[in-house]
């Protein structure tokens, strides 16, 4: 049965989902089936792995709790090339209204855990890229997570979003302890006062947080721009490395046995 594991933060343009997409291509090019949903409702996910534009959509299973899932699910794309090992449930610009609809059904919390059944058993991971802000689809996410995943930039505002997830994870799983790993991302060592200042915010509140961090990168513009997954744009980037080096601490975090990347390189 799959894992899960929810990429999210209250703060945006952290890098959610360009570490969501890094981490999953990661873990399919180690070979381990993965699943890509997008719950943002402006889809940058989804357009990343060419499926943007589709006849169905992760709105699909909130406007109709007993939706056939099958029909979401696509082959991620590198350019027209299938992905091997990776799918994508996407998402578009309707989800957000959806969501709010959805608040009319009796076990609305359960919708995505019940919408899953189908397929979880599938794959070994599903990793959920979370929009910053907190709505139906979000809290279904949550609710069923088995990590959440916490990327934070040098921003000041970035750490009060951490705390105000870690109240909402709470509250939705009705319980203070569950497990996450924060990973700082756009590292730029030239920028050594803020640097230090996030560093010092971030050890006061005594979080779990990842060895690996995501330095920062016009590759990732770049890749974006191309619509081309990181590790396929920029193979033996520093970009590509970071994410390779993380997708291997949160497998050894989870316990997770099987494949990891040997013999990293220093970028």
């Amino acid at each position: 049965m799959a894992k899960i594991a929810c990429f999210a933060n209250s703060k945006g343009g952290v890098g959610k989902t360009t570490s969501c997409l890094a981490v999953g291509t990661c873990l399919a090019d180690l070979g381990y089936k993965t699943l890509l949903i997008d719950l943002d409702h402006q889809g940058n996910l989804s357009d990343d792995v060419g499926r943007g534009d589709e006849d169905y959509t992760i709105t699909d299973l909130f406007e109709d709790p007993k939706f056939d899932i099958n029909k979401l699910v696509y082959p991620a794309l590198n350019k027209e090339k299938e992905i091997e090992n990776l799918n994508v449930i996407p998402a578009d610009i309707t989800l957000a209204t959806e969501a709010r609809a959805a608040e009319r059904y009796r076990h609305r919390l359960q919708i995505l855990s019940d919408g899953l059944k189908p397929i979880k058993d599938h794959y070994d991971f599903i990793l959920v890229d979370c929009r910053p802000a907190i709505d139906l689809s979000i809290e279904n996410a949550l609710l069923i997570t088995d990590i959440v995943i916490v990327p934070v930039d040098m921003d000041r505002r970035a750490t009060k979003g951490i705390s105000d997830l870690f109240e909402v994870i709470a509250e939705i799983k009705r319980d203070d302890k569950f497990d996450y790993m924060l990973v700082k991302t756009k590292i730029d060592s030239r920028n050594k006062i803020m640097l230090k200042a996030t560093e010092e915010r971030i050890d006061s509140m005594d979080l779990m947080v990842s060895d690996t961090v995501i330095r920062t990168s016009e590759d990732f513009k770049k890749a974006t721009e191309e619509k081309m997954p990181i590790c396929y744009y920029a193979k033996n980037s520093k970009s590509h490395q970071d994410y390779m080096s993380l997708t291997n601490e949160i497998l050894d975090h989870m316990e997770i046995p099987g494949e990891r990347y040997k013999d990293l390189k220093a970028v």
